[in-house]
């Protein structure tokens, strides 16, 4: 059977992580969360150049680390595929949306001609996410908060625009997150 490369996108503490980890746990698949790969050497480099080790603001993270964060992230991704292990990849991918062939691009860089790909965008209402945020206490989310209509907006401007894939949505407004829910979900998509 060919391996499944699932796309987890969505904005941070939408619950990506969670439903990552319950497909993952329940279909055998990598687990692969971008930040958990990458902030131990994103936030060193930060630092090495004098910003916050937690500003994702900063023209430093978005010209040069975020690019090096996902290749990271994707380079794993493919060792695993090319051993035939199926991978859930947990990251927001908000500053990929824009460009329409973004996914046919990543199978034609990585051979992924027998990858079965699946997106599965995460929503949350704004209050909840924001609730979810404060609930987090993560420092990264700070400016964020600090600057919540405006990072609305932005976000808000940033839709996914993926071409030739089908996105699958799903809301999570619930408190908790309904397992059967997730697997009939994913499971029409296999």
């Amino acid at each position: 059977m060919n391996p499944t490369l699932l796309f987890l996108i969505g904005l941070p503490a939408s619950g990506k992580s969670t439903i990552g980890k319950m497909i993952a746990s329940q279909f055998n698949f990598c687990y692969l969360d971008k930040d958990v790969v990458c902030n131990t050497f994103t936030k060193q480099l930060l630092e090495l150049k004098g910003h916050s080790p937690d500003d994702r603001e900063c023209a430093f993270y978005s010209d040069v680390i975020m690019n090096m964060e996902y290749k990271t992230l994707l380079d794993i991704a493919d060792d695993n595929i090319q051993i035939g292990k199926s991978v859930v990849l947990d990251a927001p991918f908000i500053s990929y949306f824009s460009n329409v062939r973004y996914i046919e691009q990543l199978k034609e860089t990585y051979d992924w001609k027998n990858v079965k790909t699946i997106v599965l965008q995460v929503h949350v209402d704004f209050p909840i996410l924001k609730s979810r945020m404060i609930e987090r206490a993560v420092d990264r989310d700070q400016w964020k908060l600090e600057n919540w209509d405006t990072y609305i907006q932005l976000v808000q401007e940033k839709q996914c625009l993926w071409e030739n894939i089908r996105i699958v949505q799903y809301c999570n407004n619930s408190v908790s997150i309904n397992m059967q829910d997730i697997q009939s979900l994913f499971i029409s998509q296999l």
